[in-house]
């Protein structure tokens, strides 16, 4: 069932009177023009007219000899017109106990004949009236009013194909991305009045996502049409709504008037559950970010932006309204400065490096490997922290050529281990992103040829994670990297989605426990219980384990009690350059 047939009548207005007002600021049409033209021509009159009614005026969207751009919408013929949703017919207006006091009828341009036909969307909004004046009195036979008629369904075609071109979102119909941009360029030059603009999230993230799979795309669109409409007239007059994207709306507003819109969206939902009643589900989770500027001095791009990062600011604290913050727009500028820089550090020399902490053996205190951990140093921004940019770069496409950077400098390193004698292996943390292309254990193999190294020798390092064990695309190229010869170790085990039954699904050799598994376990007794049986479990199922964030003496021993194989920290060693690595392994012998 449509949200409109809950509203009521006077909520049906509205909302028709805002579809009038939307449409009036498309701006000319030629071919509504050219229309008039031919009506007044066939209908042989001195005037034809395409009017859009609003909710104190009448804009002629499209005139044949007529003098005003609007008029008064109490001096529209086309109310009649509307209001009765049928060819209206005054054959004397003078005679008319409605219009004979009218001032387009007693003063210029001295109306006497009329005959309308409503102007009506495809969504069933009646906007406004198209029709014909003339200035002496007459009649309309039946022929002329079928003509006229069909004139209106040709006027209502050519103002739906305008919806599609340009600055119209063509789900929402409401005005997109580039008409918000459009208007606020004209604020700068237009407006001395500081202003606020609005950016909404109406639903959940992912959940159009999820209603696209189980619906169908034309579901999402039913529903964000929908909630455009309900928005709309919520709204007070004045406060223009636009679509950005499809679950993503914004709200242009004098600053004065700001309160208002909260208002509105602070009982939306409730309002929604009210007036949409359908089978789909619905599920509003209204977010807002908003920044207030001065149009005189901040440029359209720059209020744009703002406005969209207190709304991800919002997102990500999960706060219902956010207004825009300096610092949190710095540390987002940063990240996708870092983004960018990525790829000219990949290109570079001198940039990206690796430091290799050792595993060691908690048995006999030997070294018995290496992971390699990625840094960078940015030329503006110095050391960047691995956690403040691996996890950027995991959302994007260079996160394959970053981990495979990072195989051919481990491979090299490996070779300078063999000059030494050394057969120790070295792991490389892999994404998921990674080991979902089909083609990267292919490319590890290459590099592994190309310089002659033994697979045996790289361990890769994957998080636990349900993306990761729930995707066959992963698990087949796990399957395949074991299958060369390289080691699987499962990371963070226990930090998050640890489920034992999917350790029959991966082919993993080496599961490492979070450091959260092993933290004080010599002051909890329950701590040192689940660990006691974990290790025993994990490695009565032909597990190597490895306790990573080993940091004092005491946690060391108590592993070594229980038997855990390696363990891995800042109590055995920091992470340190390929040089010092070489430095520990000659005094190791």
């Amino acid at each position: 069932m449509s949200p409109e047939q809950n509203l009521s009548t006077s909520e049906k207005q509205k909302l028709a009177e805002l579809e009038a007002f939307r449409l009036a600021r498309l701006g000319t049409n030629q071919l509504l023009d050219k229309l008039t033209s031919l009506m007044a021509q066939l209908l042989h009159v001195p005037t034809s007219l395409v009017t859009l009614l609003g909710s104190d005026r009448q804009w002629l969207k499209s005139k044949c000899n007529f003098g005003p751009d609007e008029t008064s919408r109490d001096a529209s013929f086309c109310r009649r017109t509307v209001e009765r949703n049928d060819l209206v017919i005054v054959e004397d207006a003078t005679l008319d106990s409605e219009f004979k006091d009218n001032p387009l009828v007693t003063a210029e341009p001295h109306i006497r004949f009329y005959a309308g036909v409503p102007l009506t969307t495809p969504d069933g909004h009646l906007v406004g009236g198209v029709c014909i004046i003339d200035y002496r009195p007459r009649r309309l036979d039946e022929k002329e009013g079928n003509l006229l008629r069909s004139f209106a369904d040709i006027a209502s075609g050519i103002l739906e194909t305008s919806n599609n071109v340009g600055f119209i979102d063509p789900v929402t119909l409401l005005p997109n991305r580039l008409r918000l941009m459009r208007d606020l360029e004209d604020l700068t030059t237009q407006s001395d009045k500081p202003h606020t603009l609005i950016f909404l999230e109406t639903t959940r993230q992912g959940y159009y996502f999820e209603l696209a799979r189980g619906f169908g795309i034309d579901a999402v669109e039913h529903i964000s049409y929908k909630i455009a409409n309900l928005l709309r007239i919520s709204l007070p007059p004045g406060l223009q709504l636009y679509s950005v994207m499809l679950s993503r709306m914004a709200i242009l507003v004098p600053q004065a008037d700001r309160q208002q819109a909260f208002d509105v969206l602070k009982d939306f939902d409730k309002r929604m559950e009210k007036a949409f009643r359908t089978r789909l589900p619905v599920r509003l989770d209204l977010k807002a970010g908003y920044h207030d500027f001065d149009p005189a001095t901040t440029r359209a791009r720059t209020a744009f932006r703002r406005s969209f990062c207190a709304l991800y600011d919002a997102l990500t604290n999960s706060e219902t309204v956010m207004p825009y913050r300096a610092d949190f727009d710095k540390a987002q500028r940063r990240k996708l400065e870092l983004a960018n820089g990525i790829s000219a550090a990949l290109k570079s020399d001198n940039q990206l490096y690796l430091v290799y902490q050792p595993k060691v053996c908690l048995e006999t205190r030997q070294i018995v490997g290496f992971e390699a951990l990625l840094r960078w140093h940015h030329p503006k921004l110095g050391t960047i922290p691995p956690l403040d940019f691996i996890p950027l770069v995991s959302q994007t496409t260079l996160i394959n050529p970053l981990t495979l950077w990072v195989v051919r400098e481990v491979a090299k390193t490996l070779k300078r281990f063999e000059a030494l004698n050394v057969h120790l292996p070295v792991s490389i943390n892999a994404t998921t992103t990674n080991l979902v292309d089909d083609q990267f254990a292919d490319h590890v193999s290459t590099i592994l040829f190309e310089l002659d190294v033994n697979a045996e020798l790289i361990e890769i390092e994957c998080l636990e994670t349900e993306e990761l064990l729930n995707n066959p695309q992963a698990v087949s190229t796990l399957d395949a990297l074991k299958h060369q010869g390289i080691r699987i170790a499962l990371d963070d085990f226990g930090s998050g989605y640890s489920n034992l039954k999917y350790l029959q699904r991966i082919p993993a050799q080496v599961i490492k426990l979070d450091k959260c598994l092993i933290t004080n376990i010599d002051k909890d007794p329950d701590g040192l219980l689940i660990a006691t049986h974990l290790i025993q479990m994990l490695q009565s199922l032909g597990f190597e384990v490895v306790a990573e964030g080993v940091e004092d003496a005491t946690t060391a021993a108590q592993l070594e009690k229980l038997h855990c194989n390696i363990g891995q920290g800042y109590f055995f060693y920091h992470p340190m350059p390929l040089e010092e690595v070489l430095h520990v392994l000659n005094r190791q012998g």
